[in-house]
């Protein structure tokens, strides 16, 4: 539902509470990139708040405002237009980005969500900003954390960490959320002294057909009765092991010519260490789209116990790579199995086997892209004129009319900051290009997690 905005400023009044501008000036002391800020506004309290209260502590040629108009409501395109006007009264510059298309029938929001984050990740290229901010707020970290309370019995699942403060998109655009430790109320009631006392209500929030508006009931309903973990000291715990397991990558694994990743002094090192190191070169070599479930996790465990038992040569299949002891080493590749072939026009780009993003430079004729090498895993190039390249090395560039660079599994996509070590790490490995630092707080521990540790002990 839209409703008007009532007149006021950014300035606010001098009973406003500080929390969000505290909040908001904590986290822009701590980032190490001045470009300007992208800030995902929909028009809905939480991002108004994060819109207002950066709008007081900014210049307006330091924000760029981004819309994204999903098309799937009648309202969608007069929303996107009311949050423009409020940018105007601010002297902020504002894009609507559009979901054009087919929209599918079933899992709407799922899709949704990777549209909105594409353009996102378009839109920051394109205008050069240092990272977009969303304002999710500690509300929606209950929820999240509820949600996935109730699909494991464990007390440490990585699961429990809930939303990230910062997660690299595309291996090139960092999401910072800086109000993770405010609740929802604390941004109304800034908004409301800065008389901004209406906003945009969106439907599906009402809608129990979608679990976490069955969920955020349930928390409402308690009224602070039911205890949410708080699951920072698991992000701190999966930075520190994808700390240690980028070191030992780093020190112990190298690539051969063939693919196949090699791994050295495993039995001296801690389980938990090898264990975490070769999750994520199995995420790699797999072109893997989600992480090892329990019983991939079950089943790499049982191979490195059963490995360090005995001398025996094993080999298991494990998210389509092959895990294999051979003598003293570990090594893993891609299994030789549903590898196909991608055919690219003049000019166009894709992505073979899940592991390779490759673009035809091309202006005359098709590439054709297929398994070879000497177990079929890496990638071979020919042209309708029948002629055939040599295979293509790791390393990025122009080789016979196309441009080929590895992906690194999911860390390719989306990446937690707090498994930004090991998937850096996994960068050297494969001779890919260093991911992109995130740009708020240091890296001696999970950046923004200290900030809004500190902000969510302050009482609203």
């Amino acid at each position: 539902m839209l409703r008007p905005v009532k007149p006021g400023g950014p300035g606010g009044s001098a009973q406003e509470p500080q929390h969000v501008q505290d909040c908001l000036s904590n986290f822009h002391a701590s980032l190490t990139d001045r470009r300007p800020l992208g800030i995902a506004v929909s028009g809905g309290s939480d991002s108004l708040g994060l819109l207002y209260g950066l709008a007081s502590l900014l210049p307006p040629e330091k924000l760029v405002v981004l819309t994204v108009d999903h098309g799937l409501r009648r309202a969608s395109a007069d929303e996107a237009r009311w949050v423009k006007a409020q940018c105007r009264r601010l002297g902020i510059r504002h894009e609507t980005l559009k979901w054009e298309g087919c929209k599918p029938a079933s899992g709407v929001q799922a899709a949704a969500r990777a549209a909105r984050y594409r353009l996102l990740v378009e839109a920051s290229a394109k205008l050069g900003l240092a990272a977009v901010l969303t304002a999710h707020t500690r509300d929606d970290q209950n929820e999240t954390v509820m949600m996935r309370r109730a699909r494991t019995s464990s007390e440490d699942a990585p699961g429990l960490a809930g939303i990230p403060a910062a997660t690299l998109f595309d291996g090139r655009m960092w999401v910072l959320r800086p109000m993770l430790g405010l609740c929802r109320e604390t941004v109304r009631t800034f908004l409301r002294n800065q008389a901004v006392c209406d906003w945009i209500e969106d439907p599906s929030n009402a809608d129990t057909q979608f679990e976490r508006v069955r969920v955020r009931a349930q928390l409402n309903e308690a009224a602070g009765e039911v205890a949410v973990p708080d699951g920072s000291h698991i992000a701190e715990m999966r930075f520190r092991l994808a700390s240690r397991a980028a070191q030992w990558i780093d020190a112990g694994c190298h690539v051969h010519a063939d693919g196949l990743v090699w791994m050295r002094n495993w039995e001296t090192a801690p389980t938990d260490v090898v264990s975490a190191a070769l999750e994520a070169i199995i995420d790699w070599q797999g072109g893997a789209v989600r992480p090892l479930d329990r019983r991939g996790k079950a089943t790499l465990e049982g191979f490195l116990s059963l490995a360090a038992r005995n001398n025996r040569d094993t080999t298991v299949s494990l998210g389509r790579s092959l895990l294999q002891r051979r003598g003293a080493c570990l090594n893993v590749r891609r299994e030789c199995r549903d590898i196909g072939t991608l055919v690219l026009e003049p000019g166009q780009t894709g992505v073979w086997d899940r592991r390779f993003l490759i673009r035809n430079i091309s202006r005359h004729s098709p590439l054709v892209v297929s398994g070879g090498g000497k177990n079929g895993v890496l990638p071979r190039f020919g042209r309708d004129q029948g002629e055939c390249s040599s295979l293509v090395s790791k390393d990025d560039g122009v080789i016979g009319g196309f441009i080929c660079q590895p992906l690194l599994g999911r860390s390719s996509h989306i990446l937690p900051v707090d498994q930004l070590p090991v998937a850096q790490a996994l960068a050297r490995l494969a001779s890919h290009t260093a991911l992109p630092q995130c740009p708020w707080g240091n890296s001696g521990s999970v950046p923004g997690l200290t900030v809004i540790k500190v902000q969510a002990q302050t009482p609203s």
